[in-house]
């Protein structure tokens, strides 16, 4: 007669400890989620190397504007090289479009820029 007042009170042997598995199953899969999304948000921020690469670009654009030389180049640096490229775009002679591709151990970054070609000839 007692086991069945204990059943219907809802108790049984081992049930806080099928409770804590669940508990800590739970949290274990939380945390899994947090983590690979923590992960996922430390890979897509750029690194200081990235930002080193993008003004050294930034850098060569300004000079390139200052004094004007639409000619490819080649600048080769300690861990990577930067290849300028000058073409004209769509068929048109004054705008240029510069490329500088990056070239590193592992993998190349490239940027593009139009630059308009101011006429010599103009006063």
């Amino acid at each position: 007669m007692e086991s069945l007042r204990r059943y219907k009170k809802g108790y049984l042997k081992a049930s806080s400890l099928i409770e804590s598995v669940i508990a800590i199953a739970i949290i274990t899969t939380c945390l899994l989620v947090a983590l690979q999304l923590y992960i996922t948000v430390l890979e897509g921020r750029p690194t200081t190397n990235d930002h080193r690469l993008k003004f050294q670009v930034d850098q060569l654009v300004s000079e390139m504007k200052l004094d004007p030389s639409f000619y490819s180049e080649i600048h080769d640096f300690q861990t990577y090289t930067i290849r300028k490229s000058v073409t004209a775009h769509n068929s048109r002679e004054a705008l240029k479009r510069v490329s500088y591709a990056i070239q590193g151990q592992s993998d190349t970054i490239t940027y593009h820029y139009l630059i308009l070609k101011e006429d010599e000839n103009q006063p």
